[in-house]
């Protein structure tokens, strides 16, 4: 068991970095003495990241009464902390892209990622969490253990797929089983060898179990309800039909009454559309270019 997930920890040892401007930011956000200014100096060293940035910002997650113009402005209205995760938001689906296959769309993982991303960061503002940015982050991640696991061991991550279909259970069961450790442990060891905030890496390790948290027990119980509203909701895929019940102490811990789902659950289809036009551009572009040469 130790074994397998230890020749996994070597190859994920050769996935894509993050972007060098992403992982300044993150540094000069933990420095006391960066200004905004500073920040955004950097931000604009990556066009095309400025300009994800600033649809993010302008879109209705945040609702704003007037259009966000600039990046110093975003910065200086958000905060350094929330800019530091809609960039990592902006920049890390396009760099997980995978092939598609018959048997698992990393595309359609991404589209039920995306859900939870919205969801979460709903969940969190009607919880009154104070960092809805934070969750979105951990929502748009929480399954990337799964494209780690189909890019990196795509045999063995097939098979389980086939097991958890044949015999109706879930995929982490069946991952369990077969590999001996689980996607959403993957996913925690990506997020710390990427020095992402410890609050994020254990929001996305505790989605499945979200009492296992230690310091983000909310934010992985907001991830957990997320992930059963998007499928629920049918956002996606997670490469399963399964939705698992719901951790009832994760519910409380949300302290929201069951009837304000009505409204979320409207805001979340008005919202999913659009943030996924923002955010899989680039990955729907690449898997029609990897179609195409397939095709020729």
């Amino acid at each position: 068991m130790a074994t397998k997930l230890d020749s996994l920890i070597q190859q994920i040892s050769s996935l894509p970095t993050l972007p060098t401007v992403v992982v300044r930011v993150n540094e000069k956000v933990t420095n006391p003495k960066t200004s905004a200014l500073d920040l955004a100096r950097t931000i604009l060293e990556d066009q095309a990241l400025t300009a994800r940035l600033l649809r993010l910002v302008n879109s209705p997650f945040y609702g704003f009464p007037r259009r966000i113009a600039t990046v110093t402005e975003a910065v200086t209205i958000l905060g350094f902390h929330p800019v530091r995760n809609l960039l990592l938001t902006a920049s890390v689906v396009d760099l997980m892209v995978s092939e598609e296959m018959p048997e698992f769309s990393p595309t359609d993982l991404w589209e039920h990622s995306i859900g939870v991303a919205v969801a979460a960061g709903l969940l969190a503002r009607y919880a009154q969490h104070d960092d809805r940015e934070e969750v979105f982050v951990a929502g748009l991640l929480h399954d990337v253990g799964k494209v780690v696991l189909f890019r990196f061991a795509t045999k063995e991550f097939l098979k389980v797929l086939e097991t958890a279909r044949n015999e109706d259970i879930a995929i982490r069961a069946a991952e369990h089983r077969l590999l001996g450790f689980t996607h959403d442990q993957v996913g925690r060891l990506l997020a710390e060898r990427w020095k992402l905030p410890v609050r994020l890496s254990e929001a996305i390790g505790c989605h499945h179990r979200p009492e296992l948290a230690q310091i983000a027990k909310r934010e992985a119980a907001i991830i957990h309800t997320a992930d059963i509203l998007a499928r629920a909701l049918g956002l996606g895929s997670g490469g399963d039909d399964a939705v698992p019940p719901l951790d009832q102490e994760g519910w409380r811990r949300l302290g929201l009454p069951a009837h304000l789902l009505d409204g979320l659950i409207a805001e979340l289809d008005e919202q999913y559309d659009q943030a996924r036009a923002i955010l899989l551009g680039g990955v729907e572009a690449s898997a029609r270019r990897t179609r195409g040469a397939h095709a020729s």
